[in-house]
């Protein structure tokens, strides 16, 4: 028997861990916002719409960012609450016994508060990436790097500044620190986060001790824009906060570029690797065609009807095979790649193969039509044929 008609046509998903993440960071997050009991109606909804508005703005943007290749809902739901929820609870705990062991907030502050929340809003990434081949899998380029790093931060934000805007008794007061908080720290979380995911996904691409080392250093540095944040006016006086914001935002400008510039990196490995798929038969020029372009790929994915899964199945697995081999290309050019990328690269080429045909009867209007074998050539992966 082929071996075409046994193996699986649907990318196997994580399931399981995300919805772990969901229910854990859910309840933390319930008890983050138990604070609202204690606080009048009109103060609470002020301090939720306004900093929702600015998670809103945060998610547009890491929406635009993860078009071409969008990650896993579960996964990246299961990033925001693990923020909003797990690392916001933990943290809140650890700060609190550190605060009150010492007798003093500001210690707890400026040298608790930016080791344990680097340290536990950088686990979700720890945990996506060592616990489960497929979260790993779905761990394959800059941009998703930035994705995940900007969810668990906005998450954590969220929730923090909620949390402070309502510590006050009156209304006039949690507007001064929901306006502070605004001018300041709006995307300081997102921020720090992103650079200890960038510093992840630099490990997982380098050889030797820097596969550790990269990550270190960028947590590190999170840490220490953390702490200049929390400590600014004690080092640097009253000016000081005015002095680490402006330091904050060259970086966060910084991060912006990054990741424009990535998402065109994953447009340019898409185009690059297209004609390859195509000269190895995966896929049919016709599909080259519009793979390439987001507006094409929405209005075939509109005229597919009730079989839109299937479809944005295909989409996906198509530009994953190409972000692969975009990796595998790279890490080739300073030795033999990593097994378990050629072992990704090997399934993704499977997964494509199989669902061409379903594809093509669905773009044909049902008839469908018959393929024309791929041309011979050396590539990444087996992929035989019946």
């Amino acid at each position: 028997m082929s071996m075409y008609r046994v193996a699986r046509r649907h990318k196997q998903q994580a399931v399981v861990l995300p919805l772990v993440f969901l229910v854990v960071g859910g309840v933390g997050t319930l008890l983050g916002l138990l604070v609202f009991l204690d606080r009048p109606v009109t103060q609470s909804l002020v301090a939720v719409v306004t900093f929702t508005v600015v998670l809103a703005l945060g998610v547009a943007f890491v929406r635009w960012l993860d078009k071409w290749e969008p990650e896993p809902p579960l996964f990246i739901i299961g990033a925001f609450v693990w923020g909003a929820g797990v690392s916001a609870l933990i943290s809140g705990i650890v700060n609190s016994v550190v605060g009150l062991s010492l007798q003093s907030e500001s210690v707890a502050a400026i040298y608790s508060a930016p080791l344990i929340e680097e340290s536990t809003k950088g686990l979700f990434l720890v945990i996506v990436l060592l616990s489960t081949r497929r979260g790993r899998a779905e761990f394959n380029s800059l941009t998703d790097a930035i994705v995940y790093g900007a969810m668990v931060g906005l998450g954590f934000a969220w929730i923090e500044h909620i949390s402070y805007a309502l510590m006050p008794e009156t209304m006039v007061d949690s507007t001064q620190i929901i306006m502070i908080r605004l001018v300041l720290v709006a995307y300081l979380h997102p921020m720090l986060t992103i650079i200890v995911s960038i510093g992840i996904w630099a490990g997982l691409n380098a050889r030797g001790p820097l596969r550790l080392g990269w990550p270190f250093l960028a947590w590190c540095l999170a840490v220490g824009l953390h702490f200049l944040h929390n400590s600014s006016m004690e080092l640097l006086g009253d000016g000081g906060y005015l002095i680490a914001a402006g330091i904050e935002l060259l970086v966060f400008t910084g991060l912006v570029i990054v990741g424009v510039v990535a998402r065109r990196q994953e447009r340019a490995t898409l185009l690059q690797q297209l004609p390859a798929l195509v000269h190895f038969g995966w896929i049919t020029p016709l599909e080259a065609g519009w793979l390439h372009d987001l507006t094409a790929r929405r209005r075939m994915v509109a005229a597919a009807g009730s079989e839109k899964g299937l479809l944005r199945d295909f989409i996906q697995n198509v530009t994953e095979l190409a972000l692969i081999r975009g990796r595998l290309d790279r890490a080739q050019r300073g030795g033999e790649p990593p097994e378990s990328w050629i072992r990704l690269h090997g399934e993704l080429a499977d997964l494509v193969h199989h669902q061409r045909p379903e594809v093509h009867r669905i773009l044909s209007g049902g008839g469908g039509w018959t393929q024309l074998p791929g041309a011979p050539g050396q590539l990444w992966g087996a992929n035989p044929r019946s």
